[in-house]
């Protein structure tokens, strides 16, 4: 009675485990990725981990043709078959040799633990595959004007090439405009990084998106909007822009994650590619250092623009009203788009108010969470440390309270006079007390 227990217990387990493979190596066909790419893996200049050449067999069999995915399905129904057993092969030799099935249940093992088996996002398959680099880096603290500023130093960023992308990461790959080469923005788009298409219905016209992966990142799952026709990125966000952007964060958030979406405009603004993309990365619950402290700001009227006066720059912030996560994208825009036109005008008029400001369409930075909206003009795209070849290059997570450095010596530079001056440096002189009068009180000190 005892062995039959046993032996009934053992073809439990053995089916279970069977059935979990096969559903593990269907979401393991969508989601590629071999899970032991990081033994070995080797630091690039640039590049940031690679798998190391010697797996790439298993990066064949697993990331680019699912041979592997498919081999533990097969086996996995055939482990089933024979422990359920399906009619066909019920009393056959197969059936009853346990060396038979001990040897299906090894083969099947030693399949499925080279597989990542979850559903994990695009990223990981497109790092693996090549057609992504991740830089490795570490993020320091420095507390200037009330702010923690992160600061995250990237050693692999010292020989890239200086090409910008308003993203947290420098380079991404060169602009039409400046090389004369295909736009990197345009189809046809590659697999691994091509995330999917979107697209949103805005007074009678349809705009269409594309989310790509930013193929050269710091932060991990780093990812780009773009308009699939081409739009210049000096353009000002549209109405359908906004609703899409809020779409994605609502989304994000559904899935209990974080995100913040930033804006480069203009050519001064940190953006080095032509066609208009809007950028999201993943920030802890509490959000950018920034939102960390525009959480906390009084303000008199919850609907007029306001500015935090601690910073030595113009910028720009209205608080959102509570959105719900099931908002239609006509209540999006009737809430969102008025908010973030007042505070364009806000920054047409302080660049206005500078008479040295340089000649051209305005600059600026955008950054977009669920609470708040931030515009910061921008006079340069860069900032030289006085008495040093020191130069730091500021795009939107610079005033967000996330900057970029290549190396430990310019992370002391910036530390000796301080973040809130460089962005004072490449922003533009605050006149908002003569824009909007009294909409600012206090922190709040709770």
């Amino acid at each position: 009675m005892g062995k039959l227990i046993w032996h009934e217990l053992s073809r439990y387990v053995s089916l279970a485990a069977s059935a979990y493979a096969v559903w593990a190596s269907f979401w393991a066909i969508f989601f590629r990725k071999f899970f032991w790419d990081f033994v070995g893996g080797i630091p690039r200049n640039p590049g940031g981990i690679q798998p190391h050449p010697r797996i790439g067999v298993f990066i064949t069999l697993i990331v680019r043709v699912p041979v592997i995915q498919a081999l533990t399905i097969v086996i996995g129904f055939v482990i089933i078959a024979l422990e359920w057993p399906f009619a066909p092969v019920k009393r056959t030799s197969c059936h009853r040799s346990i060396p038979v099935k001990i040897t299906l249940l090894i083969f099947q093992a030693a399949l499925a633990v080279l597989l990542y088996q979850g559903r994990s996002p695009p990223f990981f398959p497109a790092l693996s595959s090549g057609d992504l680099y991740f830089f490795p880096s570490e993020t320091l603290q420095q507390e200037d004007v009330g702010i923690e500023f992160e600061i995250r130093v990237c050693p692999a960023l010292q020989k890239k090439p200086e090409q910008r992308d308003g993203e947290i990461l420098v380079s991404p790959e060169p602009s039409t405009a400046t090389t004369g080469q295909p736009d990197p923005f345009a189809p046809p788009y590659s697999p691994n990084l091509h995330v999917g298409d979107l697209a949103l219905e805005d007074e009678g016209s349809m705009a269409e998106y594309v989310v790509l992966l930013n193929k050269y990142c710091v932060v991990p799952h780093h990812f780009l909007l773009v308009t699939k026709e081409f739009r210049p990125q000096t353009s000002p966000l549209l109405p359908s822009d906004v609703v899409q952007i809020y779409q994605l964060l609502l989304a994000a958030r559904r899935a209990n994650k974080n995100l913040i979406a930033f804006y480069n405009c203009g050519i001064n603004s940190g953006a080095s590619q032509p066609h208009k993309h809007v950028q999201f990365i993943e920030v802890d619950r509490d959000g950018p250092p920034l939102e960390k402290i525009t959480r906390n700001l009084k303000i008199e009227a919850s609907g007029r623009p306001f500015t935090f006066q601690s910073v030595p720059y113009a910028n720009h912030i209205s608080r959102l009203p509570p959105l719900s996560l099931d908002s239609t994208p006509a209540q999006l825009r009737e809430a969102l788009f008025p908010l973030f036109h007042s505070l364009l005008d806000l920054v047409i008029s302080t660049v206005r108010h500078d008479p040295d400001y340089p000649s051209g369409s305005p600059s600026y930075n955008v950054i977009l969470t669920l609470e708040h909206m931030h515009l910061i003009p921008r006079r340069y795209e860069t900032y030289t440390i006085p008495g040093t070849d020191t130069v730091i290059h500021v795009n939107s997570l610079g005033y967000a309270g996330m900057m970029l450095v290549k190396c430990h010596s310019d992370l002391e530079e910036i530390k000796k006079i301080g973040p809130a001056e460089i962005l004072r440096g490449v922003g533009v002189e605050s006149v908002h007390d003569l824009q909007v009068s009294g909409s600012f009180l206090e922190a709040d000190s709770s």
